[in-house]
């Protein structure tokens, strides 16, 4: 219901829905070409903008690294890790607030 308020189109195909994969269509066009935004069996969800590539849109957290080089110094740095979102249900609702937030977000604002 919310899906058809929305505009969006479940596009997943036979081979997809087998490897436990959802596929959205979003009525919004980047390029020419329409937004797509995907659930992964596998815990990531993914925007396609048509953009050269699709990317993750999990939400992120930083994990501190200490290293001791070949040289005897210590080396420091952070690095960014993805969430994973286990459960299908959980990344379609993750979907669902993130098309509210950063394509619908936008049109409330200018009425």
């Amino acid at each position: 219901m919310l899906m058809k308020y929305l505009g969006i189109k479940e596009i997943t195909t036979q081979r997809q829905r087998a490897n436990g994969t959802r596929n959205f269509a979003l009525p919004y066009y980047i390029r020419g070409k329409q937004v797509t935004i995907a659930s992964y069996k596998s815990g990531y969800v993914r925007i396609d903008t048509n953009c050269h590539a699709a990317y993750q849109v999990n939400p992120t957290y930083k994990v501190p690294y200490k290293v001791i080089g070949r040289d005897g110094k210590l080396r420091t740095w952070t690095s960014i890790k993805r969430i994973m979102i286990y459960g299908e249900e959980s990344r379609i609702d993750f979907i669902f607030n993130y098309v509210l937030k950063n394509f619908y977000k936008k049109q409330w604002k200018n009425i």
